[in-house]
């Protein structure tokens, strides 16, 4: 396959139509019977973002030529690259929630203790039973769970076939065992249809194994998660493999979709509760309004990524792993030994 240096356009294709199904569905929730049922299954998004870091965190470790002992590094990279836009988006969160939502619809101020920050900190909330100051943070949690795990396991996960079998093995039996929603367990199969896109465009295994194994996933979820949870994860993990599509708009969405995720409920709620609040009959044009909310979000994802994520990302990049001597492929190997 020989992509090893090549970007993988359809992933921020994906990444793109993740964020926006989420904040849609968000949206328009609640909002009569038609609309409501045109994001009744944006929380599907969710799941697009793992399989996506199932095959990404993999893949770039691989041909970083990751080994355990640069695991303090990677965790390191992984924070420097979420960290910063994750804390904006709670001083954002919580401004926009006192400033305009609470004397918009009269609820209760946000009041954030040091405890309730500190949690956020480390992603402890839902282990101490803490809410979140955004409900979608429970995701970031989650995430953060996958690169602790895949960081320790990588090397089995692209090794030897009897490495890869008992880890996958491994895995399973762990998501069968642990039916907590708040931890990494109960979203393996997800990760792993991803793993399976990495262990095959990285020539580890071939079509038929990584179909094979996608198949096992399908048995494997739709007795804890229905059957929804592997129609979408699947077709995911196939066009990963196999698309080649290209879109220069969903690129650039795609390219903010970590800040529009984190920034769609305090920005664009805010912006549907102003509009629907000053314009008069809103309810017979909502779904323009929820619209007007999407773009504004993304105007404010946009923001925050030119000034947050773009140099936080630049400055995890400069991070690099411990230098190694680069690794003959398998055909420069097999011509070396013929030679």
């Amino acid at each position: 396959m020989s992509d090893s240096k090549q970007r993988i356009s359809v992933i921020n294709a994906l990444r793109a139509f993740a964020a926006l199904a989420v904040a849609w569905g968000h949206f328009v929730a609640g909002q009569g019977k038609y609309l409501g049922m045109s994001g009744k299954y944006g929380y599907l998004g969710v799941d697009i973002f793992f399989v996506i870091s199932g095959f990404v965190i993999p893949w770039s470790l691989y041909r970083s030529r990751y080994v355990l002992r640069d695991y303090g590094r990677f965790l390191l990279k992984r924070n420097v690259r979420l960290y910063p836009p994750y804390v904006a988006s709670i001083a954002i969160t919580i401004l926009a929630t006192n400033f305009v939502l609470v004397p918009l619809f009269h609820i209760p101020h946000m009041t954030v203790t040091a405890r309730d920050l500190l949690l956020h900190s480390v992603y402890l909330n839902d282990l101490a039973g803490v809410r979140w100051i955004n409900v979608v943070y429970w995701t970031l949690a989650i995430e953060l769970q996958w690169y602790l795990l895949v960081g320790l396991v990588l090397p089995m996960l692209a090794g030897g076939r009897l490495a890869r079998f008992v880890m996958t093995a491994a895995m399973i039996l762990a998501y069968f065992s642990i039916s907590w929603d708040r931890l990494v367990f109960h979203y393996l199969p997800v990760f792993l249809i991803g793993v399976f896109v990495f262990q095959y465009r990285a020539e580890i295994i071939d079509m038929r194994e990584m179909l094979g194994l996608m198949a096992v996933m399908i048995l494997a979820t739709h007795r804890v998660s229905g059957w929804l949870v592997p129609a979408v994860a699947i077709p995911t993990g196939l066009l990963i493999a196999f698309s080649r599509f290209q879109s220069r708009a969903m690129d650039r969405v795609g390219d903010v979709s970590y800040s529009l995720y984190l920034l769609h409920l305090p920005i664009g709620v805010s912006v549907i509760g102003l509009l629907s609040h000053w314009l008069p009959y809103s309810s017979f044009y909502i779904g323009v309004l929820d619209v007007i909310g999407v773009a504004a979000s993304m105007w404010a994802a946009w923001m925050m990524y030119r000034i947050v994520e773009k140099p936080s990302q630049e400055l995890s990049s400069a991070i690099r792993f411990a230098r190694r001597e680069p690794q003959p492929s398998p055909q420069t190997a097999i011509a070396a030994a013929g030679d």
